[in-house]
Formats: structure tokens, sequence, C-alpha cells
């Protein structure tokens, strides 16, 4: 069973969550590739998005045998709360789950979160390259509402930025 959860920045930030901040493969598609993660900038940033009005992060959870274990996060902001639209992002840090759904869920999860704070619009980006990004965001209703040509570098080659957009 998959659960959303805040995180916690004494129990959550451990050093397999750093070691997914870290792991190029994991940020592939992310700008958090481009930075250096210790585990003190990692809980001052959980720890900002514990106060904020606008941006809400959660833990990505599977309970197994009774145990919660930590395997990704999801964001949902910032928030827009004139025009009640909001962004999405998202990353699966345990790559032995990738392709098995849990991406899917937690978006599902994060669109009745964003119901129940009468939210209208989510919208979410992602590098052309990113199929599995474009896979989730369309099981869950998403629909391609731009395509920004050669915006982003991926490797060395440039690629477009796509943004998918979901009315609630």
């Amino acid at each position: 069973m998959l659960f959303l959860k805040k995180l916690d920045p004494q129990k959550n930030i451990t050093k397999k969550y750093q070691k997914w901040m870290n792991d190029p493969e994991v940020h592939k598609y992310t700008e958090q590739r481009y930075k250096k993660h210790s585990l003190k900038d990692i809980k001052k940033f959980v720890k900002e998005k514990n106060k904020s009005k606008t941006e809400f992060l959660f833990g990505i959870f599977l309970k197994k045998n009774k145990i919660l274990n930590h395997i990704g996060n999801i964001k949902l902001g910032p928030i827009n709360f004139i025009h009640l639209t909001a962004e999405i992002s998202y990353f699966l840090g345990e790559k032995d789950l990738w392709g098995k759904g849990y991406t899917t869920i937690a978006i599902k999860k994060i669109i009745n979160i964003a119901r129940k704070k009468k939210l209208k619009k989510l919208k979410a980006g992602f590098y052309e390259t990113n199929k599995g990004s474009k896979k989730v965001l369309e099981k869950n209703g998403f629909i391609l509402e731009g395509k920004f040509k050669s915006e982003m570098i991926h490797g060395k080659k440039r690629c477009s930025n796509y943004w998918y957009g979901k009315i609630l």
C-alpha cells in the first residue's frame, strides 16, 4: 500500500535519501542533478517546505510488512491561490521500484490532495526524453499543453521541454 506523508527532517532525511539526491540516474531529468546535496542542505529544504503555505512536500512511502519505507517524494506547489493552480514534481529514489506503477499512484494521491485544497488545475513539466513522466501523467489524465522546442540540455544535446496540464 502506498502513502503520502509529510517528511520529518529528523526521521526521514537519511543517508539513503542523500544518496538518491546525488544519484545522476535518479535525477537525470531534473535540475537537481546540477547540485551536490548534503544532509544539512536536504534538511533545510524539507524544513522550508514544511513551513511553506504554497508548497507541500510529501514523502512517498510504501507499506510492506507493517513497515513504511520512504521510496521517493512528490511536491504540490507552488500553488497560486488566486487562480487555484499548482505545479507538481516528483521522483522515485528506489530504482528497483521503477516501472511498477508507484509514481502513477502517488500522482493520483496528490491530485486528491489538490482537490481538497479546492485547486482547479495542475501542471507538470518534463524533458521530452523522459518517457516515464509522459506515461504516468497521461495515465492520470494530464494532456500536453505546451512544447518549448530546444529549451533544455539533456546529456550533451538540446531537447524540448513539455508541459502537461489537468483540469480538476
